[in-house]
């Protein structure tokens, strides 16, 4: 499904090189924003959105097995696992 993940040069956006041959690319913004952690949707639900410093960039990836990845931010959140297929859906949603 993905044959690659790279954050770009500034780490304010991440690359999806998928098996394809389609690349994708959503921001670091996005990518905190549409996280599924705990602490994300919390603060969802008690504020209705996700609060995302300026300049935010991406400080980690981490593969989680064979179908997901941990994408760890400048803002300290590292809790954050995103499965392949649900970063696809984001991809067709919020692809740069």
């Amino acid at each position: 499904m993905i044959e690659r993940l790279v954050a770009t040069d500034d780490a304010q956006t991440l690359t999806v090189h998928w098996d394809s041959g389609e690349v994708s690319q959503l921001s670091a913004e996005t990518l905190r924003r549409e996280a599924r952690d705990a602490w994300t949707t919390r603060e969802k639900i008690d504020f209705g959105h996700v609060t995302v410093v300026p300049g935010l960039t991406i400080t980690g990836l981490h593969q989680i097995g064979h179908g997901g990845v941990n994408i760890q931010f400048s803002d300290g959140h590292d809790k954050a696992i995103f499965p392949f297929v649900y970063l696809r859906e984001l991809c067709a949603s919020f692809d740069k």
